[in-house]
């Protein structure tokens, strides 16, 4: 799962625009963000490494999301040792 953040262009610094994309490759979350954004890949240019994606002026940065599986309940996990009760 990847997820694309919109940048600045001048100051880098996050606009608030996100997609979240569930592909398996950094490739293919390009493509994705390219289709969404209705931009051809030919109007992109693509950094190497596949991080940055410049779109007229302004950049999207792709990073992997982690997906997290909680198995506890947050009961469990935040409380402390003398909230907890032994019988």
């Amino acid at each position: 799962m990847f997820k694309a953040i919109e940048l600045d262009g001048i100051t880098r610094q996050r606009t608030g625009r996100e997609f979240q994309f569930d592909v398996d490759t950094r490739q293919a979350a390009v493509a994705a963000l390219l289709s969404r954004l209705e931009v051809p890949p030919e109007a992109a240019t693509i950094d190497p490494s596949r991080t940055l994606v410049l779109v007229g002026d302004t950049r999207w940065s792709i990073v992997n999301v982690t997906r997290t599986v909680l198995e506890e309940p947050s009961s469990l996990r935040r409380g402390g040792a003398k909230h907890k009760q032994v019988r």
